[in-house]
């Protein structure tokens, strides 16, 4: 008997949940040591949530204002609590904060709860031999649904329509920057999806900082310094 999903809950599920949905099987960690681009992905999320709330305001690459009474769940605090003690001048810059998001863990804890909260399941799967966990969303389209209103706010912004999800386009952005956008669409969408969260991501501060922190944690794993 295949397990029902709970309902939504109101406003909708918050941007790291909807990514988890989105990314679901983003591979066993084991691949590589440095943080993937899933975790930095929901890393950023975290922030960008904070932002939509209004616990954190953002100005170019900096992190300008912090609600320490703003957060939502137990990492929001802990990111709020960071960002009180180190800043400096008032501000702190955005890519620094990312990078003291803990990724594992923090990705680790999105996952879980949606599987505390029968949203999704665990798989155990194999890949050379050596076993990892797959989450599986209960409701099989609840990706393809997500995908399709990003989809949706992204045509809107093209056309310069007014109403645009800013939620939808902080999670384009984010797509943009760990590189999962070409994995949502048709092969024949695939194109014109990518170039519509680029686009989307150049106005984002925190979907430009989580793709630095990417290209660092690849320069650092290959050497690069």
């Amino acid at each position: 008997m295949t397990p029902l999903e709970p309902p939504e809950p109101p406003g909708g599920r918050p941007l790291m949940d909807e990514l988890v949905l989105l990314c679901n099987d983003p591979g066993p960690t084991w691949l590589d040591s440095s943080p993937s681009m899933f975790e930095r992905m929901i890393a950023g999320a975290v922030l960008a949530e904070l932002l939509l709330t209004g616990a954190i305001t953002i100005e170019g690459q900096w992190i300008t204002g912090v609600n320490p009474f703003g957060a939502r769940d137990e990492v929001g605090e802990a990111v709020l609590g960071r960002l009180n003690r180190v800043r400096k001048g008032g501000r702190s810059k955005l890519v620094s904060a990312l990078r003291r998001i803990p990724p594992a863990t923090t990705a680790r804890h999105y996952q879980d709860r949606l599987v505390a909260q029968g949203v999704m399941t665990i798989e155990r799967r194999r890949l050379l031999l050596l076993p990892y966990r797959a989450l599986l969303p209960v409701r099989a389209s609840a990706a393809q649904e997500i995908t399709d209103r990003i989809v949706a706010s992204l045509e809107r912004t093209g056309a310069g329509s007014a109403g645009t999800g800013e939620r939808d386009l902080q999670l384009a952005g984010l797509l943009w920057a760990g590189r999962f956008d070409g994995r949502l669409r048709p092969r024949q969408e695939r194109a014109a999806f990518r170039a519509a969260t680029r686009r989307a991501a150049q106005d984002l501060p925190i979907a430009q900082a989580v793709r630095g922190v990417i290209e660092m944690d690849r320069s650092a794993g290959s050497g690069g310094g």
